[in-house]
């Protein structure tokens, strides 16, 4: 991924929009951002992964600057594979009101590699498809992209348990240690917890089986038969109910008809009067209306005659009132002509005069702006002729002071020539100065690399016995250790099959305890239960016994009862209901005595009958807990027979001692051999590390030989070389005639710089004469001016003065004075509006006189000719009246108002009498029907009371099975259920105990972090090869890097032999070289997730304490590995290194009232 373009603006410290050019920025290969701590230079950082990712990999939540609401980043970025690519990701936030957290508007994903192309809108969708398209999550791109250098720098040095913990963070390898290890510990615990709760629920169906299901299915088989028994009885009861029922409630609904047809039998008087009512209401209907009309007609005329007086009445106050109206009309008009054109002439005065006072007014504002016009102009002129004084004193001073200046330049000239003699001979002493030094370190160089010489012989000698001595050791060593693997106690194998069979036979041995005391304790419930089954039985019998008794007893009370009730209603002449005869000899009949006792017999048989109900349920209990024990003694007995008696043969606590005793010994023969091992290792190492240093200390001798050789040749030269300085410096002395070359240059820069300054001076002296002169150029034109324009303010003064007297005069001749002229205009308006509202009120009064005279003349013609069309209707209404009269036989309009009822009460009187028929005719159907269906049938009360009560009992009967056969098919889908859930159990033990036994195994394997190391090492292996390479490009092949057996880092030092180096035996610069192939070698293993490779790093720490010299070996090591494909960014605060970096990214920080932090790019 290779960055183009980043724009930012709320983002943290950036409150505008600020953009990164990525592409100006990465075009030297090295680059920086710079700026004080708290600027934002990370902040670049963040705005990259927020767009890549929606989050910033601080993890942090708040990243909105306070003072905005809104937040947007666009982060444009290149991907070269096979193809080039080119995105471009926005993405908008804004501040939740309520809770105030940063929340996401929009994001989208946009190709633009030709044209734009939108791949993904939505938060979640852009972040997936950002990586996918660069082929890392947040943490690896972080990881990747920002190298800490300091922690590569720790790294290089730590051992033990630090060096551990910080691969794991390297190689985010902790999901594999500590979190692996506990999440282990979490399921085994989890897991036992399942063991424990699944024996416990297995424990809960110990006394369930398929032969406790069994029985509990032929007991319901024979209950449902019973039911069925009851069902056919009650069915033959329900028909002798229905009939007796159908019978009851037809005697019912005969006695209520009865009384009904009693009922309108007695209203039947009272119909014939609402008939009577009816036919003469219908009579005095028909004439009503002609009655209506006349009297209305007559109401009419009286009406009429009373309004024609009134009128006449009002006419004559209207006339009065029209007159009164007409004369004050006349009145109104005589005024407005007299006084109205008199009024308009002095109102057109007063008009003309006002026009002339607002004239004045603005004469008058015009002469007061002349005056202050005037006196303004007065001042400034004084003003201007001061300022010109000033200035011409000024062009005098600086003219002198330019003069005296130039002599002085011209004293202080000195000849090129001179100087440069000077000068070249100044470089010829630091030529010399330079030779001497050189020739010094020479001195000391060959002093120092004689005593190397020297001692690397005496070291050769020594290094060359003490690596004899220790191939004697090693060969010792590797000797016992053969002799050990021959005396082999066993392997890992051999414990895991010696375990197998001690688990087995545990088991077994458990399994069969278990089942031992299961069938003891199952032998002595039986004996229990058995007990208790037979005392059950015999009280059930005892209950069984009385129900039979009490059941004769009742029966022969209620066969008396009956006999005694036909004895007493049994009557001379009605038939017998037993045995038909029609002759009853009472006297023969033997009188029973009633027993008193029934419903005592009846409570006490219920009793009986429902603890006999209650044993029955009991010793079905009983013999079901009675079946599951023998059938758990059956199943125990089995399984012990299954076990076989194989695993007797073997004791646990021998087998136990035996394990023992082999895991200890194959512990030894471990130890023993780890310790060999260890030791071979160590003395192979040493011996490698003596054989190495062997090497080391030859190569260095010859090395040492031959820079001693180059050292003389070196001398000689420089020698040489001072010599022919020395000549060149005494020709030159002579030449010019100086001794002293630094004290002569030293004068000649002091007057070099003197004349310099002055000749500055001249200049700016020069440039303030030609401002002053032009300054007063101008204030000389501007005092011109101002005397031209006093002139013309002067002249224009006197003409307004004139003016305004004249308009004073004119004002006065039209109205006589000059104030209150508003005043007198409104005046006159007044009157002349008075005078015409005067007359429109006259006139308009007056024809609202003369209108209301009218209207009422015209109302009494109407009344009048009302009046007589209401007289000939009144004599044809009263002859239609008398003729309706004579029809309907009616002697008088009194009788017709007497007979009179409304329509509506006929029309109800009708239906009552209609409804009264049908009721009757009805009732009477209905008595035919009745009689017709009990067709001379009877049913007492008492007998239709028996009747009801036996369907009772049948119905009791019924209920009471269903209930148990519910129970029943309840009892038993609880027993299937349960069994399916026992089986269910027993195979998730099953799997449960395979699980527990893998978990086992991962513990064991998983135990001290072994899995953690040998993946660590073998990612650091690859690594550090990776680094080694990288390491030889940056120093010239100089050096290299590789990792030990113990995974400790080595540095080969190439320009001494390849001798190998401790890392903390590094110089400053050194260490950071190496720091450096180290990062960039885990930032190129973390990239090979990735699609595409990054094509840029940052470094972002590790320069604050570099003093200049280890700085220019870094900078050296940055120049090398940068490359097209490769940009180096920095990130510091450390003003020092920022003129190194050829392009800069400048963040300066936000400040107070000045918005935001601000970016810029600086090319060197």
């Amino acid at each position: 991924m290779k960055p183009i373009n980043l724009k930012i603006k709320g983002l943290n410290s950036f409150i505008e929009t600020q953009e990164v050019d990525f592409k100006r920025l990465t075009q030297r290969g090295l680059f920086g951002i710079f700026g004080p701590t708290g600027s934002g230079k990370s902040t670049i950082l963040d705005g990259i992964t927020l767009a890549l990712y929606g989050e910033i990999a601080r993890k942090s939540t708040n990243f909105m600057n306070t003072n905005c609401n809104s937040m947007f980043v666009s982060y444009e970025f290149q991907i070269t594979d096979k193809e080039v690519k080119r995105y471009r990701v926005d993405r908008e936030f804004y501040r939740d009101k309520k809770t105030g957290k940063v929340r996401t508007n929009s994001a989208i994903l946009v190709d633009i590699t030709a044209g734009e192309q939108v791949l993904e809108d939505g938060v979640r969708s852009v972040t997936q498809r950002c990586e996918e398209i660069i082929g890392l999550n947040l943490e690896d791109f972080t990881r990747t992209v920002v190298l800490p250098q300091g922690k590569f720098s720790e790294f290089l040095k730590l051992e033990g348990k630090e060096r551990r913990e910080m691969l794991e963070r390297l190689f985010n390898l902790q999901k594999y240690g500590d979190e692996l290890s506990f999440k282990l510990a979490l399921k085994i615990k989890e897991e036992n917890e399942k063991a424990n709760i699944l024996l416990g629920e297995l424990k809960t169906y110990e006394d369930i089986s398929e032969e406790v299901q069994n029985q509990k299915t032929e007991e319901l088989d024979n209950t449902k038969k019973e039911l069925e028994n009851s069902k056919n009885e009650l069915k033959v009861a329900e028909e002798t109910y229905n009939n007796a029922k159908e019978l009851w409630e037809l005697q019912k609904e005969l006695i209520e008809i009865k009384n009904k047809e009693k009922s309108l039998r007695e209203m039947e008087e009272e119909i014939n009067s609402d008939k009577e009512k009816i036919t003469l209401g219908e009579s005095a209907l028909k004439v009503w209306p002609y009655v209506e009309n006349y009297e209305n007609t007559l109401k009419e005329t009286t009406a009429v005659k009373l309004e024609i007086e009134k009128l006449k009445e009002k006419l004559k106050i209207a006339e009065e009132m029209k007159n009164k109206s007409l004369e004050e009309f006349k009145q109104a008009k005589i005024k407005k002509d007299r006084e109205i054109p008199v009024l308009k002439v002095k109102e057109q005065q007063i008009k003309e005069a006002l026009n002339e006072k607002r004239a004045l007014n603005i004469l008058i504002n015009e002469k007061n702006t002349l005056y202050g016009n005037i006196k303004t102009i007065y001042e400034r002129l004084k003003n201007v002729k001061k300022d010109i004084e000033t200035k011409e004193k000024n062009i005098y001073s600086l003219n002198e002071s330019i003069n005296i200046k130039e002599g002085k330049v011209e004293s202080l000239k000195i000849s090129e020539e001179f100087k440069n003699k000077v000068y070249e001979g100044f470089l010829l002493l630091k030529e010399k100065e330079s030779i001497t030094k050189d020739k010094t370190k020479i001195d000391n160089s060959i002093k120092s690399t004689l005593n190397n010489i020297n001692e690397s012989k005496k070291l050769s000698e020594i290094l060359s016995k003490s690596l004899n001595n220790k191939e004697e050791e090693l060969s010792k060593a590797v000797n016992q250790l053969k002799d050990l693997n021959s005396n082999c106690p066993g392997d890992q194998d051999t414990l895991l099959s010696m375990n197998k069979l001690l688990t087995e036979i545990k088991e077994k041995w458990n399994k069969y305890n278990e089942y031992i005391a299961s069938i003891k304790k199952s032998k002595i419930d039986i004996e229990k239960l058995s007990e208790e089954l037979k005392k059950r039985e015999k009280f059930k019998d005892q209950l069984k016994d009385s129900l039979t008794s009490l059941k004769e007893k009742i029966n022969n009370c209620e066969r008396e009862n009956l006999a005694h009730t036909l004895r007493e209603n049994l009557k001379e002449g009605e038939v017998c209901p037993v045995c038909g005869s029609l002759d009853h000899h009472k006297e023969n009949i033997i009188s029973a005595e009633l027993s008193d006792n029934l419903q005592e017999l009846r409570e006490e048989y219920n009793y009986v009958e429902e603890k006999f109900t209650a044993i029955t349920g009991e010793i079905i209990q009983i013999q079901e807990r009675l079946n599951r024990e023998e059938n758990n003694l059956e199943e125990n007995t089995r399984k012990v027979k299954e076990l076989g008696s194989d695993f007797k043969t073997y004791s646990v606590e021998e087998l136990e001692k035996e394990f023992n005793h082999k895991y200890e010994s194959i512990n030894k023969y471990k130890e023993e051999k780890n310790n060999l091992e260890e030791k071979i290792r160590i003395l192979t190492e040493e011996k490698n590390h003596m054989l190495l240093k062997y090497s080391e200390t030859n190569s260095r001798y010859e090395h040492n030989k031959e820079q001693l050789q180059k050292l003389q040749e070196d001398l000689i030269a420089k020698n040489k070389d001072l010599k022919e300085t020395e000549e060149k410096l005494i020709l030159l002395k002579e030449e010019i005639s100086v001794e002293d070359f630094l004290s002569v240059r030293e004068e000649i820069n002091r007057k070099e710089k003197e004349r310099t300054l002055l000749e500055k001076e001249i200049k700016n002296h020069r440039e303030n004469l030609k401002n002053e002169q032009v300054q007063k150029e101008s204030l000389s034109e501007e005092y011109n001016n101002l005397n031209i324009q006093l002139k013309e303010k002067k002249t224009l003064y006197e003409e307004k003065l004139k003016l305004i007297e004249e308009k004073q005069e004119n004002i006065i001749s039209k109205v006589g004075t000059i104030e209150g002229l508003e005043l007198l205009k409104d005046k006159v308006t007044n009157t002349i509006l008075d005078i015409e509202s005067s007359l429109e009120d006259a006139e308009k009064k007056k024809e609202e006189r003369e209108k209301e005279f009218n209207n009422i003349n015209n109302k009494i013609l109407s009344c009048q000719g009302n009046l007589l069309s209401l007289q000939d209707r009144i004599i044809k209404d009263k002859e239609k009246l008398n003729q309706a009269l004579k029809e309907e036989k009616i002697d008088s309009i009194e009788d017709v108002k007497n007979y009179y009822i409304p329509k509506e009460e006929i029309k109800k009187l009708k239906v009552k009498v209609e409804n009264y028929n049908n009721s009757l005719a009805k009732i009477e159907g209905e008595l035919r029907n009745l009689n017709k269906k009990i067709n001379n049938r009877t049913l007492t009360e008492e007998e239709w009371q028996n009747i009801q009560r036996e369907k009772e009992v049948k119905e009791e009967k019924l209920q009471h099975l269903q209930k148990l056969i519910a129970g029943l098919e309840v009892e038993l889908k609880t027993i299937k259920e349960k069994l399916s859930v026992k089986k269910e159990l027993l195979k998730q033990k099953q799997a449960l105990d395979y699980k527990m036994a893998l978990l086992s195994d991962l513990e064991k394997l998983f135990r001290g972090k072994k899995f953690v190391e040998f993946v660590a090492a073998n990612q650091l292996k690859y690594v550090s090869m990776e680094a080694s390479k990288i390491l030889k490009d940056i120093t010239g092949g100089t050096y290299g890097l590789e990792v030990d057996e113990n995974g400790k880092f080595l540095i080969r030092d190439y320009k001494n032999g390849g001798a190998e180096r401790d890392a903390s035996t590094l110089s400053g610069g050194e260490t950071f070289v190496a720091s450096l192939a180290l990062a960039l070698a885990l930032s190129s293993q973390i990239q090979l997730k990735g699609t595409a490779p990054l094509e840029l790093f940052f470094l972002d720490e590790g320069f604050g304490t570099l003093d200049d010299n280890l700085l220019d070996v870094v900078m050296d090591s940055l120049e090398k590995i940068h490359h097209d494909r490769l940009s180096v960014g920095i990130i510091s605060h450390v003003e020092s290194i920022k003129n190194r970096v050829p392009v800069k990214l400048i963040v300066k920080p936000a400040e107070a009232g000045l918005g935001g932090s601000k970016v810029k790019i600086e090319v060197s």
